[in-house]
């Protein structure tokens, strides 16, 4: 059975800024989770290898300055800030945006090295609470 709790709600206005949730999400497995990334383990759960046992909201944030985890935080100015540029790429200089491309065909390139180096190395990849 699937138990999910939640953490009080804050008061206030709801935020254009966005809201923070830090989730615990607990689950049993027939198979080793170290090795696998989230989309595989949540792949093998819904192919009948596991089940969900707790979804607990353990904190929430209105702000993200709100967050203390600074690593958390830089992560998600970081999406915002990849959001902006998305949004205005047509007004963004066409060097710069010949510049983004670059970076990011090059980051293609390395991320399909890597998916055939990690196929033949086993790591894990998911740290213990």
């Amino acid at each position: 059975m699937l138990n999910i709790a939640k953490a009080p709600q804050s008061s206030g206005t709801p935020a254009q800024r966005g809201r923070y949730f830090k989730v615990q999400i607990r689950a049993w497995t027939d198979f080793d989770p170290m090795d696998k990334k989230l989309p595989e383990i949540t792949e093998a759960i819904e192919r009948g290898g596991g089940l969900l046992t707790a979804i607990e909201v353990l904190e929430v944030e209105d702000d993200l300055a709100s967050i203390s985890d600074n690593e958390v935080k830089e992560g998600f100015q970081n999406i915002l800030a990849a959001r902006r540029v998305l949004r205005s790429i047509g007004e963004l200089p066409k060097s710069l945006v010949e510049d983004l491309r670059s970076v990011l065909n090059a980051r293609e390139e390395v991320g399909e090295r890597n998916v055939s180096l990690a196929n033949s190395q086993s790591a894990p990849v998911l740290k213990q609470a």
